[in-house]
């Protein structure tokens, strides 16, 4: 029976209970471990026969962008068509990144109904592997990569979409992420950002030259001298993921992984905390919210730091500035709960609030186009952030006694820092390039061009987020018109999702 056949088909999700043999991390060559007991070894070869009758492996593209960073393509397939290797695969692994794929091609313009069934039924076939890997102790990082696929399928929509299927997905992945401690597998590289517990995730990025003064421009892309940038040099959209070096071990490929997924998973946990602070609830704290369990280099800085151009820091790429931007907002999301005083609380929201400007001015520095996704989000989570630090800054600090500084924005004391109105308006600047470039699609559904709305069921909720936001907006400000426009946009794109994902959740 599935796992999924009771009640409101969440109920067979539970904690992760089991005991985890924490043998080194990966073998003397710094490959993955295969944790199994023998009893799984005589049924690996009948799944993937099974697997073999129905499905023919082929070379699939990843469409998904950030959130399967972490698939080096190449090397998965090598090890999918070697047979002795197939035999060492987690069957998790498979079934969930077929159920993915399946469910990113089911919308009504192509598999439909029947494709959301068969991506269901998969999804029941991962996640049954997934727990009997767990009760036998065969815990390595691709059932780490299964479970983050599995909570990437659970806030999708779905025929059987639930908030709290999707929440039990993010426990399962977080816990196993926590088991393995693969948040920590740089922790004796001297150039990793490693923070303290309970302080503000603040990265020191210094620039090749030396110098203190970020760069005005980034050199992502090489220009010639003197060269003008377009008006609109954001109007082709990049999608843009580190690169895999051929020249790397076994051990440097497998951290590099490492790194990827768990920054990946931190992506899934971020947004999930966004969405639930943008219905005005209370965001779930995970392992992968506290950035005092990150000893971790961020994706790619391994081939930035051994390459990167002049004047211009690792710690400030597009992908390291997106890590940074979710590192801030989920220690933000923490800053309410911690039993630490209101004091101090008020004295690390004003860090926050320095740090957000920090990352502000590097991200101004990239006018390289080089991923426009990153790029937005990274500005939404500032946002999010300094809406939350404002609300803890109101809450501990008397209204006298704090002001922001109209040069550089940054609240300090004595004085009290009102959320301002350039700022609401900044943030629906931004959305609005976001949404227009969506609903270019909207006309081209059935092509490559359309695949934002047709290939992706995960942002469904993203959108219905995005549309609570400027109800908020409009509704504590009535004169700001532009939240109401941008609200109406949103819902067209809302309308279409439902149109071509139905989920009655």
């Amino acid at each position: 029976m599935s796992p999924y056949d009771h009640d409101a088909s969440y109920k067979s999700f539970r904690p992760l209970d089991v005991n985890i043999r924490q043998a080194d991390l990966h073998d003397s060559q710094g490959k993955s471990p295969s944790v199994a007991s023998p009893s799984l070894e005589y049924s690996r070869k009948p799944w993937f026969e099974s697997l073999l009758d129905t499905y023919s492996p082929t070379r699939k593209e990843s469409t998904s962008g950030y959130w399967l960073s972490f698939i080096n393509v190449d090397a998965f397939m090598r090890t999918l068509f070697n047979p002795e290797e197939q035999l060492r695969m987690q069957p998790a692994l498979v079934y969930a990144g077929l159920a993915l794929a399946t469910l990113m091609k089911s919308s009504e313009l192509e598999l439909g109904a029947a494709g959301r069934t068969r991506a269901v039924w998969l999804r029941d076939a991962a996640q049954t592997n997934l727990e009997q890997s767990l009760a036998n102790q065969w815990i390595d990082l691709p059932l780490a990569e299964a479970a983050l696929m599995l909570a990437l399928f659970e806030s999708s929509a779905h025929p059987q979409y639930h908030p709290s299927r999707a929440a039990a997905s993010i426990n399962y992945l977080d816990s196993i992420i926590r088991r393995l401690q693969l948040t920590v597998v740089d922790n004796n590289d001297p150039d990793v950002s490693s923070f303290k517990p309970h302080h503000v995730p603040s990265v020191k990025s210094r620039s090749s030259s030396g110098s203190k003064d970020s760069p005005q421009k980034c050199s992502c892309i090489p220009l010639p001298p003197n060269a003008n940038l377009p008006a609109d040099h954001y109007s082709s959209t990049w999608s843009y993921a580190p690169p895999w070096d051929d020249n790397w071990t076994p051990h440097e490929a497998y951290k590099e992984e490492c790194r990827r997924l768990c920054w990946s998973a931190l992506t899934i946990v971020a947004g999930y905390s966004s969405q639930l602070a943008a219905f005005d609830k209370e965001p779930s704290q995970f392992f992968l919210t506290d950035p005092g369990n990150y000893a971790l280099l961020f994706p790619g800085e391994v081939s930035d730091r051994s390459n990167h151009r002049s004047g211009q820091s690792p710690k400030d790429s597009v992908w390291a500035l997106y890590c940074r931007s979710m590192l801030l907002w989920s220690f933000s999301t923490r800053l309410s709960n911690d039993s630490i005083t209101d004091n101090i609380k008020a004295e690390y929201a004003y860090e926050v609030w320095g740090e957000t400007q920090s990352i502000q001015d590097a991200l101004d520095a990239h006018v390289c186009n080089l991923d426009t996704a990153l790029l937005y989000m990274c500005r939404e989570y500032l946002y999010n952030t300094r809406v939350t630090v404002t609300r803890t800054l109101r809450r501990f600090v008397p209204p006298s006694d704090v002001l922001r500084d109209s040069d550089s924005g940054i609240p300090h004391q004595p004085h009290q820092p009102v959320f301002s109105r350039k700022e609401a308006e900044e943030w629906l600047y931004y959305q609005d390039q976001v949404i227009k470039r969506v609903k270019s699609s909207i006309n081209h559904l059935g092509e490559a061009q359309g695949h934002l709305l047709t290939r992706r069921p995960f942002q469904v909720t993203w959108f219905s987020s995005q549309l609570a936001i400027c109800l908020s907006l409009w509704n504590n400000d009535r004169s700001l018109a532009t939240a109401l426009e941008l609200a109406k946009s949103v819902l067209i794109l809302v309308d279409i999702q439902n149109s071509l994902w139905p989920c009655p959740g």
